[in-house]
């Protein structure tokens, strides 16, 4: 039970701390160009699950990073950018998948999270219109 508030408390505290980056960095959002500027890595510099680019906040583990399970961090904050018009999306929370404990998401308007088919598994939750994204439940 203590493993599981720990974790959300971790979730919590870092969601809101990329909350705050993400204001500072282009005002309710910005574009993908304000996050670039700021120090966020925004590699792969492409289309990722239809037409969204991934920016990680600076000197956090990165898209680039997920897809070579080259990190294992327990929770990841990404700022998600249309890749066409570069402009802001929305946010998706990842939490490593054997930290996963069934914490609420309002993705898409469902309450669930979806499993990432990476290298090292990670649950996703999108704080944006994402239509249908190819996840596992």
């Amino acid at each position: 039970m203590f493993r599981r508030v720990l974790v959300l408390a971790v979730f919590v505290i870092g969601a809101t701390a990329v909350a705050g980056i993400a204001y500072s960095a282009g005002g309710s959002g910005g574009t993908a160009d304000q996050a670039a500027a700021a120090g966020w890595n925004c590699e792969p510099n492409v289309p990722i699950a239809g037409n969204y680019l991934h920016c990680a906040p600076p000197g956090k583990p990165s898209v680039v990073d997920l897809l070579a399970g080259s990190t294992t961090a327990p929770t990841l904050e990404l700022r998600v950018f249309n890749f066409t018009t570069h402009e802001y999306a929305g946010t998706e929370s990842l939490v490593r998948a054997d930290l996963y404990a069934g914490q609420p998401c309002n993705q898409d308007g469902q309450d669930t999270w979806g499993l990432l088919d990476l290298p090292v598994d990670y649950y996703a939750c999108h704080h944006f219109e994402t239509g249908n994204l190819p996840i596992r439940s």
